[in-house]
């Protein structure tokens, strides 16, 4: 069997199909959660901006700012999370695949 046979069986496996299906899926529901959290932090900017701009007490700092970076390291958090997902999940899919067909 040559290797683009071997690439269309693993590509017509039910096991790989359901694989793909389910990491797209996990994929968008992780991208949504970002860009709502960032579409809610602009949103706040845009039509509430007083609530960013209040201060902590009689401090320099503003609500904005901690916040901001909260936003910033979800983001970052929700990256972690599809990395280490994948890696312990989807990748053990694909090289079971790997062996079954023989490939590589």
């Amino acid at each position: 069997m040559d290797i683009q046979q071997q690439e269309h069986a693993i590509i017509q496996d039910q096991h790989f199909q359901a694989m793909v299906r389910s990491r797209n899926r996990f994929a968008w529901l992780l991208s949504a959660s970002v860009l709502i959290i960032y579409f809610i932090f602009i949103a706040i900017a845009s039509f509430k901006p007083e609530i960013l701009a209040q201060t902590f007490g009689d401090r320099v700092l503003t609500v904005g700012l901690p916040l901001a970076a909260l936003v910033i390291i979800v983001s970052w958090l929700i990256t972690g999370i599809y990395i280490y997902i994948t890696n312990r999940h989807f990748d053990q899919i694909k090289l079971r695949l790997k062996k079954e067909y023989h490939y590589e």
